[in-house]
Parts: structure tokens; C-alpha cells; sequence
């Protein structure tokens, strides 16, 4: 297993339209909110998901938990803490730590690998190796 210890945290305001009628956010708007976590994750290393399908890959979601101890509201602004983690030849563990005001809320990982031409590779795209170097 090989850790990137950069640690990244994104910011985000609930907005009302992610909550239910007790203003709580629904339980289904997480893993949109870790989508966007793990976007700003490689933007903040200088890569890009983008360049990463311009260069014919594909990262799909193998895996996906959340654990969630507290409620989040309308309103309020969460703060989420993602790392990185290299397990094997091909998989990709982000983990995530979603908290509001310092209490945490919300934990979760997502497992990845990538595709190239529809088939699992070891091959790392140029953004990645930045991250994780051979």
C-alpha cells in the first residue's frame, strides 16, 4: 500500500435543495459531495481529471462507503478532508472525512481503478504518476 500524504479539504455550503423537508441533507447527496472532493483533490496537485480521459483513461467507482454519525443542515458550510491511498497494482482508495464547525459528520472511502480502452491497466496516466511515481 502506498500512501500520498497530502491531505486536501473542499468547502462547501448545503444548499437547500440537497436536504429534506427537516432541512437534513439527504443521505444520496455524499457521494455527489466525494465526486467533488476527489475532483478538487487532483486539481490541488496540479492534475486533472480531464487530462486524464484525454489521455484515454477511465476511473470508474468499484467501491463506495459512508458511514454517517451526525446530521449535516441547510446553511451550514462543510469542510471535506481527502487523502489518497495506492493499494496494489491497480486500485485507488480515497478516503474522506466530512466535517462541520471541527465535529466530524460523515466518513466514507471509494475504491477505483482505471480502464484503458475498457480493460482494467496498471499503466498510470501522466497526471497520476505525478502523484504516485514509478
Amino acid at each position: 500500500m502506498q500512501t500520498n500524504n497530502h491531505i486536501h479539504t473542499t468547502r462547501i455550503e448545503v444548499r437547500y435543495a440537497e436536504t429534506d423537508q427537516m432541512g437534513v441533507v439527504h443521505h444520496a447527496v455524499y457521494p455527489v459531495w466525494f465526486e467533488l472532493a476527489r475532483t478538487d483533490y487532483f486539481r490541488s496537485l496540479g492534475a486533472s481529471y480531464l487530462e486524464i480521459e484525454k489521455e484515454g483513461f477511465v476511473s470508474p467507482v468499484l467501491k463506495l462507503e459512508v458511514q454517517y454519525k451526525r446530521p449535516t443542515h441547510y446553511g451550514e458550510f462543510v469542510d471535506i478532508e481527502t487523502t489518497l491511498t495506492r493499494k496494489g497494482s491497480l486500485h485507488f482508495v480515497f478516503s474522506y472525512k466530512v466535517f462541520v464547525d471541527g465535529a466530524l459528520c460523515t466518513t466514507g472511502s471509494s475504491v477505483h481503478c482505471f480502464l484503458k480502452n475498457g480493460q482494467p491497466t496498471r499503466e498510470l496516466p501522466q497526471q497520476v504518476k505525478k502523484i504516485f511515481p514509478e
